[in-house]
């Protein structure tokens, strides 16, 4: 029963460290996906600033340079938030990752413990029996 208990105690401390990785790869994930966001807020106030600049200027190739430029920012704006659509999803997953863990860490504490209160049952009945085999003893003795 001790081996046992011992692969138990083995098993829920995998299960939490099992669980303590999944959490430090959802603050990973979260990470990631802020700076997404801060990258995609930097080029839509890139984009912001162009027409703003554009609407001052008057020189064609400057005006051409400048609607390049945004046709560019636009495509790095697209890509961004293809970005952070797969960044979301993947936090997504590592959050039902971590769900799961958490949930088999609570389910392996409580085959722990009740695996506790067997032992502590068993041991209560084999003390049980010992005492009775005693006073069977006893009472023999004292009868014959």
């Amino acid at each position: 029963m001790k081996r046992h208990q011992f692969s138990m105690e083995k098993i829920l401390e995998w299960r939490i460290t099992e669980e303590e990785n999944a959490r430090k790869s959802v603050l990973h994930a979260q990470n990631k996906m802020q700076q997404q966001q801060l990258q995609l807020t930097h080029l839509v106030n890139e984009n912001t600033k162009l027409k703003h600049d554009q609407m001052k200027l008057t020189e064609i190739s400057t005006l051409r340079y400048n609607h390049h430029l945004k046709g560019l920012i636009d495509e790095k704006i697209i890509i961004q938030k293809n970005a952070i659509d797969q960044a979301q999803s993947d936090m997504d997953q590592l959050q039902e990752a971590l769900i799961q863990a958490h949930k088999d860490r609570k389910i392996m504490e409580k085959l722990k413990e009740r695996e506790s209160v067997q032992v502590l049952a068993q041991l209560q009945s084999e003390e049980q029996k010992e005492l009775d085999e005693i006073a069977t003893l006893q009472y023999k003795k004292s009868y014959f």
